[in-house]
């Protein structure tokens, strides 16, 4: 973003040409103020900025009238020079200087440009610099700035005498319009793609050319072609002829190869015969190989082989069964020796564990009873020396440690009081000694400033001694100067007399007003005469610019009679805009708080729901927690009830236990019995009665043996299955705390989570209803809040109607009451030669008038000014002898204050020599305090550290006791009992396992021998059945070779081989026949040869496919050449748009500008209008035409010819103003040269207020700077109420004539 910052101007017009004249000015951000009274060199001020950065001179400027005149410097040559500081769009600092040297000739003055320099800093920060000579300053300067060169002329550095270019006439317009919009480039780009399209033009006039010759070729080539086509042809019957010979020769071979054919079925027949007797002699080899390894030959027929050895693959099946059933039952104990190792792996490791602990806990039991001893011993306490340590001792220990804490604690109080009651005396006599030392210290200071007061004063007399030394020695000289100037001024009052004078410019002025009376009838005569003749004329002008202002205001209140009467509730008669302001300031608040109840509620609403998924999420991991654990006692006990199904347990593991204790006792009493029926004479064991027969006791020892033999098993199913009840109780008592929580969670914790997420929820819906009404609310407000603002500019268009027909009301009756006016008899061109009469000599006074004024002035000014400089050296004489008389008083004055600083000093030497002693005793009192306070922190952090280890030792004591608490709670050690016990349990079981996997891998082994063996019989009859199919296939092949010899008998070789001799003959006359008709086909090749190669020379190749492509890029550029047009009427149409979108932008800026600043009411607003021709084409390019129109309501007029000279001033304004503001993206600068010029006072206040608001607008751009230059000091004081200008430039001519600018404040304005 660019920006200007100071500029330096000499020797430009009336800027003089010294080094004394030369004139910089600051130039500030965002506002710069330059006044001045006319021809002091304000615009000169613009000129130089516009010709510094477009290099381009102001109107009227040739002949060296730029530059300051050499005749009024009274120089041959005069050089002008004109620099400016500025950053660049990327914010380097840039310095530019342009210079033009002036010579006086004896005619004319000749002017020449010197070597403009710019200055920048790279990079490095080194200054580089080039010069005109090496580049284009002009274009440097528009890169630097972003802005382009007819912007920075027309827009940004208007001249004043160009400042009305916008109501210039079309061309002019155009032109410059044209300019700002950068269009000449994309209309040089049309003009290019028009002479595009010419050159194309003549590149298809050589193309039909192209196209002549290479129809010829192409035509040529058909012919060589047609000619081909015909020796192709003959080619054709020739090899048509060949073809015929290969037709005769056909039947003739395919003869030969049925001979051939018949002669290879013969040698087939032969093979296969070979083939045969090789394959039996095979088989026979195999079959004796198979006879010698059968050991007993099968005697029955093929089916009862079959049949045997099918039975036998059965036993074999039911075998290899019995064998995966031992297999099977060998990979079960397998497992349940796994099993029981892993769960006796796992059950070791378990009692390693339990063991560690147990031992710890032991070792814990004995740390703790030492240290208790220890620090009983160390403390004093009885009773813990040589008894165990119980829970009462180990209570009674913590007593006693508590005890001693706080009688630690109380010690350390004490101590700490007893210090701090000796830092409290310290701290007294500390205070004591250093408000004794304040005090004097205080004095001492005073005593000092009074010294120094004193010093002050005597260096004062004395400097005012020195005065009245040097003035005594003027005090003569005065007073002959003195003399001098009375005497000058009576001579000066005797030259002029001034009472004549003043009655000389009485009876002119008299005169004059006399004459100016006459001037003020006639010109009122003027006014009747020209009001007789126009004030109807105007009457009815105004009445219909009433009747137009009417008909608005009724059609915008019919047209929001409705709205306003929904909104408002009434239709006012009055006051509709106050009224709807008022509304819409209410309802804009009723919004507003709604909107802070809505938010409030939408954050309620958040909480609660973010309570609600939290709460949610709770019940959830309850609920699943729950679930978990009603799957594990699930698992466990089954479809079952809990406590019912532990009953059951119970149960069945006392039914376990007694039916196992029965069979133990059971197999006691069977060997028992069985022993007792093995002696003589038995009897029954129960009953001891005696058998009748041998065989009842043989009987019953044989069921009591089978009995016997069935315990073993019964008791191993007994104990597996009180093993597997004992198992699943364990697991069910390990279950029982988890039931119990399961009962917390479903009978408590979950049902009030669940009630407390009901209650939530039902906030949330009332929430959620209580958001949703507001939200209706809400939006029904906001909706009567848009409808209002949408209304609030029609009202104020209408309001300002109604204001307007008031004004029109008012104009109506004040222009009736002149028509009612009567009739003077004279002509309206009598009454205007009368006047210019009287004016001529009312001009002719006012000369005379003003010279004897400025006479009676320039005498005046004379005269006060010796008459100041009289006084003045009255003043001067009297004030030196009034010092001359103070001198006395002054020695005095010097004495006294000199005795009473060495009486102060005399003071402030006892005060110093008293502080030093007390300065010693605090400094040793504070020393003190100092060794006090480091051995109380000492003792006390002694007596803490005392407390501390009481307290860590006791702490020790406890976790020790806290860890034997909870081994003991644990249960630990029957745990470690059960498991040894199980443990020994596994242990049987691994042994028994292990006899029946050794019993069943004994009858595996005995299995697979069994199979061995089995195998070999299976061999031995497939063995037979392979023989028997062997025999058959050797009978099979003997069969065949018979009928192959059959067939072999019955052909004639000899008969063959003479047929074959006599084809064969015949086949070699037709080859060589064929031969020379292929000689002939051969020639025709070579000629179809000869006519492709010419075919295939360069004027004959190709010539269809370079006939087609030229023809294709004709065509090509024709369409080219269409698409040429179709892409200038789109560009034109392209520039057309960005013309409309840019004056859609500027128009909106215009509009805003014209009704925040113009205060009449005879136009609306002001708009630039582009008009294009339609009907343009590639021949008559499109044009634009400008024009600059004001709106009053649905009509739009020209304004140029039709405005007021005020009009055109601030419509041309505006319209600079709105051209910055969207062409100046980069260059935030614009300058105006007496914006006010034809305005009156309210439309001069009004362009301030929209100034004001333009800067403030774009007061946050950094690079936005406006210049405006005025002659009215009432438009600077209006824009300096505003906060962005204090100071201001003023500019006016020293006494040689030439411009100075002088930097002043705006609030001295009017003091």
């Amino acid at each position: 973003m660019s920006t200007i910052e100071k500029m330096s101007i000499q020797g430009i017009r009336s800027f003089g040409p010294d080094d004394g004249d030369k004139q910089i000015i600051n130039f500030f951000q965002p506002l710069t103020l330059i006044l001045g009274p006319n021809g002091t060199g304000k615009t000169t001020i613009i000129e130089c900025l516009k010709y510094i950065t477009t290099g381009v001179l102001p109107p009227g400027s040739k002949g060296g009238a730029f530059i300051h005149d050499p005749k009024i410097a009274h120089e041959r040559e005069v050089k002008g020079q004109v620099r400016l500081q500025f950053s660049d769009v990327s914010g380097k600092q840039c310095i530019v200087q342009r210079s033009m040297v002036a010579t006086q000739k004896a005619k004319k003055i000749e002017t020449r440009t010197l070597d403009g320099v710019i200055t920048r800093r790279n990079a490095a920060g080194e200054k580089q610099s080039i010069n005109s000579k090496c580049a284009d300053l002009d274009k440097e300067m528009i890169t630097y700035l972003g802005v382009a060169k007819p912007v920075l002329e027309n827009v940004i550095f208007c001249h004043q005498e160009d400042s009305n270019w916008p109501l210039s006439e079309g061309k002019t317009l155009k032109e410059k319009f044209d300019a700002i919009f950068a269009s000449t480039r994309y209309v040089k780009a049309l003009e290019n793609i028009k002479k595009l399209k010419q050159d194309q033009d003549g590149t298809l006039r050589l193309h039909k050319q192209d196209l002549q010759y290479l129809k010829l070729h192409k035509d040529k080539a058909a012919q060589l072609e047609e000619d081909l086509m015909e020796l192709e042809g003959r080619l054709a019957a020739s090899k048509q002829s060949v073809e015929e010979i290969k037709t005769k020769l056909d039947p003739i071979e395919e003869k030969l190869d049925q001979i051939a054919k018949r002669s290879n079925e013969i040698f087939k027949i032969q093979t296969e015969i070979t083939k045969l007797q090789s394959e039996k002699k095979q088989i026979e080899k195999n079959a004796k190989e198979i006879q010698e390894s059968i050991e007993n030959e099968f005697q029955g027929s093929d089916e009862a082989l079959r049949r045997e050895l099918a039975e036998f693959q059965d036993r074999v099946r039911e075998r290899n069964e019995t064998l995966i059933e031992y297999e099977g039952n060998h990979a079960e104990l397998s497992q349940q020796l796994d099993k029981y190792n892993k769960e006796k792996s796992a059950l070791l490791l378990e009692i390693g564990r339990l063991e560690r602990e147990a031992e710890g806990h032991a070792e814990n039991i004995e740390k703790r009873d030492s240290f208790i001893r220890q620090y009983a011993e160390e403390y004093e306490f009885e009773g813990f020396e040589r008894s165990d340590i119980t829970d009462e001792k180990y209570k009674s220990f913590l007593e006693n440690i508590r005890t001693k804490l706080d009688a630690l604690i109380n010690d350390t109080k004490s101590l700490k009081a007893d210090y701090e009651k000796k830092e409290d005396d310290l701290q007294k006599k500390m205070d004591e000694l250093r408000d004794t030392k304040t005090k004097l210290e205080q004095n001492e200071k005073i005593k000092r400033d009074m010294v120094n007061e004193n010093q002050l004063k005597i260096r004062h007399i004395n400097q005012k001694l020195s005065e009245v030394e040097a003035s005594a020695g003027k005090l003569d000289q005065l007073k002959r100067e003195l003399k001098r100037e009375e005497h000058e001024l009576q001579t000066v009052e005797s030259s002029v007399s001034v009472d004549v004078l003043k009655e000389e410019i009485s009876e002119l002025t008299k005169e004059k007003g006399k004459l100016d009376s006459k001037i003020s009838e006639l010109s009122s005569e003027m006014n009747v005469l020209h009001l007789q003749s126009s004030a109807q004329a105007q009457l009815d002008v105004l009445k219909k610019d009433r009747s137009s202002k009417e008909e608005n205001i009724r059609r915008l209140k019919a047209k929001h009679e409705d709205t306003i009467t929904y909104l408002l509730g009434h239709m006012p008669s009055r006051n509709i805009r106050g009224e709807l302001d008022a509304y819409v300031s209410k309802q804009s608040e009723d919004v507003r708080k709604s909107n802070a109840s809505l938010n409030e509620s939408r954050n309620l609403l958040s909480k609660r729901e973010a309570e609600r998924k939290m709460m949610a999420d709770q019940l959830k991991k309850k609920e699943d927690e729950c679930k978990a654990l009603e799957e594990r006692i699930l698992q466990v006990c089954g479809s079952q009830n809990f406590n019912e199904g532990l009953q059951i347990i119970q149960q069945k593991m006392t039914q376990s236990q007694d039916q196992r204790g029965s069979l133990l006792g059971a197999e006691h009493f069977f060997k028992k019995y069985a022993t007792d029926l093995g002696k003589d004479d038995p009897c029954c064991p129960l009953c001891h009665r005696e058998f009748d027969t041998e065989q009842e006791v043989r009987e019953l020892i044989l069921e009591l043996q089978e009995k016997l033999r069935m315990v073993p098993a019964k008791l191993q199913k007994a104990e597996k299955d009180l093993e597997e009840f004992q198992k699943k109780y364990d697991d069910m008592m390990q279950l029982k705390p988890l039931k119990e929580n399961m009962m917390t969670l479903e009978t408590l914790e979950i049902p009030q989570l669940k009630a407390i997420l009901k209650k939530t929820v039902d906030e949330i819906d009332q929430l959620k209803t209580n958001i949703q009404d507001l939200e209706e609310v809400v939006e029904v407000k906001e909706n009567d809040e848009a409808a209002a603002k949408l209304i609030q500019n029609d009202i104020i268009m209408m309001d300002r109607y109604q204001g307007e027909v008031q004004e029109l009301d008012k104009k109506i009756a004040a222009q009736s009451s002149r028509l009612a006016g009567g009739d003077s008899g004279r002509t309206l061109q009598e009454v205007i030669t009368e006047k210019e009469d009287l004016q001529i000599k009312v001009d002719s006074m006012g000369r005379q008038l003003d010279h004897r004024r400025q006479k009676l002035s320039d005498h005046m000014d004379q005269v006060q000014k010796l008459r100041t400089s009289i006084n003045s050296m009255r003043e001067e004489k009297l004030g030196i002898e009034n010092d001359l008389q103070q001198r006395i008083k002054f020695e005095e004055d010097k004495a006294n204050l000199i005795s009473e600083n060495e009486a102060h000093n005399q003071e402030i030497k006892e005060a110093s020599s008293r502080i030093r002693p007390l300065q010693e005793k605090s400094e040793t009192l504070r020393h003190e305090k100092e060794l006090l306070s480091k051995e109380k922190e000492e003792k006390i952090e002694k007596a803490k550290a005392e407390v501390d280890q009481v307290k860590n030792n006791a702490t020790k004591v406890k976790n020790i006791n806290q860890d034997i608490k909870s081994y003991n709670q644990s249960g630990k050690a029957d745990t470690l009992e059960r498991s040894q016990a199980r443990a020994n349990q596994i242990q049987k079981k691994l042994e028994k396992i292990d006899m029946d996997q050794k019993e069943v891998t004994s009858n595996i082994d005995k299995l697979r021998k069994d199979l061995s063996t089995q195998k070999i019989r299976e061999l031995d009859l497939q063995n037979n059945l392979s023989l028997r199919n062997k025999n058959r296939e050797i009978e099979k092949m003997n069969a065949q070779l018979l009928d192959l010899n059959a067939q072999l008998g019955g052909l004639d070789v000899s008969n063959l081989e003479r047929e074959r001799r006599k084809l064969q003959k015949q086949l070699d006359d037709l080859t060589k026949e064929r031969h020379v008709a292929e000689g002939r086909q051969r020639g025709f090749e070579d000629q179809i040869k000869a006519a492709k190669k010419e075919l295939q020379s360069d004027m004959y190749t190709g010539a269809a496919e370079k006939y087609r492509n030229k023809m294709i890029e004709f065509r090509t550029t024709e369409m080219a050449n269409g698409d040429l047009q179709k892409y200038y009427r789109a560009l034109d149409t392209a520039i057309m748009n960005y013309h409309n979108l840019k004056m859609a932008e500027i128009n909106k800026i215009i509009r805003d500008l014209w009704r925040n600043t113009y205060r009449g009411n005879d136009i609306e607003t002001i708009e630039i209008r582009s008009d294009e021709d339609d009907s343009a084409s590639m021949k008559t390019r499109r044009t634009y035409n400008y024009r600059v129109v004001m709106v009053k309501g649905d009509t739009a007029l020209d304004m140029r010819g039709r405005c007021s000279a005020g009009q055109k001033v601030l419509a041309s304004l505006i319209i600079r103003l709105a051209l910055a503001e969207t062409f100046c993206l980069n260059c935030g600068i614009l300058a105006l040269d007496e914006p006010t010029t034809n305005l009156d006072r309210e439309n001069i206040e009004s362009l301030a207020r929209a100034l004001v608001d333009i800067i403030k607008g774009r007061s946050h751009q950094r690079n936005f700077q406006l210049m405006i230059i005025t002659h009215d000091e009432d438009f600077v004081e209006l824009l300096g109420r505003s906060d962005y200008v204090e100071e201001f430039y003023k500019v006016s001519k020293n006494q040689d004539g030439c411009s100075q600018l002088i930097r002043s404040k705006v609030s001295d304005l009017h003091r």
